[in-house]
């Protein structure tokens, strides 16, 4: 069995993330995986000429992307609060009222490639994933029609 989706890339996704927006609500960080570890919304949002704005742009020209995201977040729930755990542990974030705020990174560039292709496209991503999370939590879970 190939295991695809570990703790090592969900915390790397956290961190390039967190790099990027600096800080995001922690709920906004539970969608971090479901996104990443999905493989349509990674290869769209890695792709060079993607620059969603919002999940409301993503709902309207992409809406593959969104339909299915109840389902991945209940999914990697307990993976995202392991991801955030480790995170905090090993120096990459902090928590600071109630965000996710990016200290330094664990993992850096230089090493991406090592870690593998995914990787790559991973951090490729990154920068659209930041920019859809600094939205609101209760409209991005409106719109994705996460139940809470």
């Amino acid at each position: 069995m190939k295991i695809y989706n570990n703790e090592l890339l969900g915390i790397f996704s956290l961190q390039e993330v967190l790099s990027i927006a600096s800080n995001i609500e922690i709920s906004n960080a539970m969608l971090i995986l479901p996104i990443i570890f999905h493989k349509k919304s990674l290869d769209y949002l890695a792709h060079k000429r993607t620059n969603t704005l919002s999940f409301q742009d993503l709902l309207l020209t992409k809406p593959e992307i969104i339909v299915s995201i109840n389902k991945r977040f209940y999914n990697f729930l307990p993976s995202s609060v392991n991801c955030v755990s480790l995170c905090l542990e090993n120096g990459i974030a902090e928590l600071d009222q109630g965000k996710l705020a990016f200290k330094n990174k664990l993992i850096l560039d230089n090493a991406i490639p090592f870690i593998g292709k995914r990787a790559v496209k991973i951090q490729a991503a990154s920068i659209n994933v930041a920019r859809l999370l600094l939205e609101e939590p209760h409209n991005i879970y409106d719109i994705c029609g996460v139940r809470l």
